[in-house]
């Protein structure tokens, strides 16, 4: 055996000597028994506490294997053998578990359904996409603005909504409409004419349905804006064809119906196909659930204040000249501050 120099520190400075090479000592062995008879303090992290729950201890007769010595983190327990207490060092997984009552393959929560809000302001008109001139026109120079809100609503996908302006013009319209439209005069004046020579005019505040099926002329008579729906259905057998025009004096108190209580709500339909319907609506003071179940529908503020909720407590208050679109599925709560009036469409697929 070769000679090694070694050397230690003494009070006095250093010795250095020569002497035969040592064995090193046999490595310590990973696991450790502390003895428990004299009082110890053992500390625990408070974040890992969670994890004593549901733990297999490796008990010291077991050998050690990369199973049961695979984890992040050290956690200490305490268990008993036939001869004495020892507290044993072991890892465990620290990988986050799936609760034995929910299933490997659990479906994802429901989609929470929310209303969607648009102030007036989101249809000013810079907030408008030009279209451009209209090439079919025989009267004026119109020009048309628009900007949608939602559309392919509905579980049908037959549901969209926006805001169209179109400058003074006229133009025929000899296509038959593919969808049933309904639409609330913000501004401006026109009307639409039947082949028949029938004209419907319409101005500021009054209600308009174009069904499907029906063709024409239009004539903006003074720059209009509107909000719109439209539902693109199949044909209804028998279904009228003819526009329908509701102006708010339609809407007087006498010419009202009870809808509900507590509050107090009045309303009357003007149209009705079996699936696309319009009316008016009017609530006093007070609080109510709501619900759409299958039907998708817009509502426009004509007066009043009220707060409306999601189901998730997100809420918005809605005031006069606002659009609010209340898709299929979508429940909630109505707040109604002071009186409120509105105009309405709602469209229920089969």
């Amino acid at each position: 055996m070769a000679p090694i120099v070694f050397a230690h520190h003494t009070r006095g400075g250093v010795c250095v000597g020569v002497g035969p090479r040592q064995t090193p000592p046999p490595p310590l062995r990973s696991r450790f028994r502390l003895d428990l008879s004299r009082p110890r303090e053992v500390t625990v992290a408070s974040s890992s506490l969670a994890t004593l729950t549901n733990i297999n201890v490796v008990s010291p007769a077991q050998p050690r294997t990369a199973q049961n010595d695979n984890s992040s983190f050290l956690q200490r327990r305490r268990f008993k053998d036939a001869d004495s207490k020892i507290l044993e060092t072991r890892r465990f997984n620290d990988a986050p578990s799936v609760p034995n009552d929910v299933p490997a393959s659990a479906p994802p929560a429901a989609t929470l359904v929310k209303f969607v809000h648009a102030p007036l302001s989101f249809f000013a008109l810079d907030q408008m996409t030009y279209k451009g001139k209209r090439t079919n026109v025989d009267a004026g120079d119109p020009e048309d603005y628009t900007r949608p809100l939602v559309k392919d609503l509905a579980s049908d996908a037959s549901f969209s909504c926006g805001s169209w302006v179109c400058t003074q013009g006229g133009w025929d319209s000899p296509n038959h409409k593919k969808a049933t439209e309904w639409f609330v005069v913000l501004s401006g004046a026109g009307a639409v004419t039947d082949p028949d020579g029938t004209r419907h005019d319409f101005r500021a505040g009054d209600v308009v349905v174009l069904p499907k099926g029906w063709y024409g002329r239009w004539d903006i008579t003074e720059q209009i804006q509107k909000v719109w729906i439209n539902d693109a259905h199949d044909d209804i057998p028998g279904a009228s064809t003819t526009p329908v025009v509701a102006s708010l004096a339609s809407f007087a108190p006498h010419m009202l119906e009870r809808a509900g209580t507590s509050p107090e709500r009045l309303a009357r339909t003007f149209f009705d196909n079996g699936r696309t319907r319009a009316g008016f609506w009017s609530c006093a003071p007070g609080s109510f659930p709501g619900g759409k179940g299958k039907t998708a529908e817009c509502v426009h503020i004509i007066g009043g204040t009220v707060f409306l909720t999601n189901e998730d407590g997100s809420a918005r208050r809605i005031c006069a000249g606002d659009t609010v679109v209340l898709p299929d599925g979508w429940t909630g709560r109505w707040d109604v501050v002071e009186r409120t009036e509105a105009v309405w469409a709602s469209v229920t697929p089969p």
